[in-house]
């Protein structure tokens, strides 16, 4: 009577470099063993990741153009030394077994699945989220150093233990064209712009300081100096310009989608997401996810309502930061005007010809920044947009009345987003200054709502 095979004895060995070389020599004998049968082969686990600890053992995925193929694949494999093994999983699948050569402590496992299997495609998804991300790579080389010590000979317990890990990988991958990173994407690029926007005003001011400095001089090389510094600043001045309307576009890109995705719950073409996240150029890593709950406060389902009640609460907010913003900003210049002409008018009555002179051009060169900054007219574009984001909040009563029919408000979203993207941004403060103001009297609105 033959003994019971010894238990396997789990092992996690460093990484070797020969495992890179002894995977492509296998994937060369497979492709001559099979040459009649058309398969893609992809190196899986931890083998295929440069410098991850993992078993001595190569997986590899084979995935046939044509299941009905499996059969012939399998025979062809038998003859270059694997075994055919039963899978435990259940799934549409043949799992093959390659002992270890003479002299080679690696073996491998090949997993021949469908294309359309989820499993295959959790198997490469996973590889590439470990092998993109080194402190997800180590946390996975942890715990299997873990499992191998705690289950040394149990290689079902080994692998069940990695099962809430890799689980929560495949989440983390599975939510990476998420809502919530779309909202988190949202708000880094749009306080991005913000950001090159008052980066601009300042080059901006600072061009107007230099023409107002340089009259105090009549040196030629310092007036070519002061020259070459406002030609400087005029060029930081575009840059930054450019710069903001870049992350402008990415920013309202994500707004649009964001309205329809959580408002409809529409689900959109991978190739669609990935345009939409290939536009953004500030990472989030690191930075907590902005998630739905905290981002909108309608409760709806899917649907046309839904996505009203989320251009109407964004529009809410949208025109109280606008009107909000006019008024400083026409305080601001209200105030700067009244200092410039009370120094203009003390200047010219108690300093002497040459000075006031001086000082005059001075005046002049601040006024010319107030113009060209568009202060003036930013005052009219905020008091503009609020007007009509007004005339949106009306629409979207009416919409409500007629029970929210899908044509009024798609037409809606468009107009909304129409008017958003061309209003000024919010005065930087004005939000905080606003925000609990606001937030308690929407949540009083939603209240009213539902009685």
């Amino acid at each position: 009577m033959s003994s019971p095979p010894a238990p396997v004895q789990i092992a996690i060995v460093p990484h070797q470099k020969s495992w890179k070389s002894a995977c492509t020599a296998e994937i060369i004998a497979i492709r001559s063993a099979t040459a009649s049968l058309r398969m893609f082969i992809d190196p899986v686990g931890s083998t295929a990741i440069a410098g991850l600890e993992g078993k001595p053992i190569i997986d590899l995925l084979v995935t046939p153009v044509d299941w009905r193929d499996v059969d012939r694949i399998t025979a062809a494999l038998t003859t270059i030394g694997y075994a055919r093994e039963v899978a435990k999983s259940g799934l549409p699948r043949e799992f093959l077994v390659k002992a270890a050569a003479n002299g080679t402590a690696t073996s491998f496992h090949l997993h021949i699945a469908p294309r359309e299997s989820e499993w295959g495609r959790n198997m490469l998804v996973f590889r590439d989220q470990i092998a993109a991300d080194r402190s997800l790579a180590k946390r996975y080389a942890s715990l299997k150093r873990q499992l191998a010590v705690a289950y040394p000979s149990d290689l079902e317990a080994y692998t069940q233990g990695k099962s809430d890990f890799v689980a929560e990988v495949l989440r983390h991958a599975d939510g990476a064209f998420g809502n919530e990173r779309l909202l988190t994407y949202q708000r880094v690029e749009l306080d991005r712009s913000r950001r090159y926007q008052d980066l601009a005003l300042i080059a901006q001011l600072g061009v107007a300081v230099v023409a107002a400095v340089s009259v105090y001089s009549d040196n030629n090389i310092i007036q070519l100096n002061f020259a070459l510094v406002g030609f400087f600043l005029a060029g930081l001045w575009l840059v930054f310009a450019h710069k903001q309307r870049s992350h402008r576009a990415a920013g309202d890109q994500a707004r649009r989608v964001i309205l329809l995705a959580s408002g409809l719950g529409d689900r959109f073409s991978a190739e669609q997401r990935l345009r939409v996240f290939d536009g953004f150029s500030v990472s989030i890593d690191g930075k907590p996810l902005v998630r739905e709950e905290d981002h909108f406060a309608s409760r709806e389902a899917p649907g046309y309502r839904r996505l009203a009640e989320l251009i109407e609460e964004s529009a809410y907010w949208t025109r109280d930061l606008q009107r909000s913003s006019a008024a400083w900003i026409r305080n601001v210049l209200a105030g700067a005007a009244l200092l410039i002409g009370c120094a203009l008018w003390t200047g010219l009555l108690a300093l002497p010809t040459d000075a006031s002179v001086s000082l005059a051009r001075v005046l002049v060169a601040a006024l010319v920044f107030l113009v060209s900054s568009d202060l003036l007219s930013s005052i009219f574009a905020y008091r503009e947009a609020a007007a009509a984001i007004g005339v949106i909040l009306q629409r979207v009563e009416i919409a409500a009345a007629r029970d929210y029919p899908s044509s009024d408000i798609m037409l809606l979203m468009s107009d909304y987003n129409a008017v958003v993207e061309s209003a000024p941004f919010a005065l930087p403060g004005v939000f905080r200054w606003r925000n609990a103001g606001l937030t308690r009297r929407w949540r009083n609105y939603l209240e009213q709502k539902r009685k």
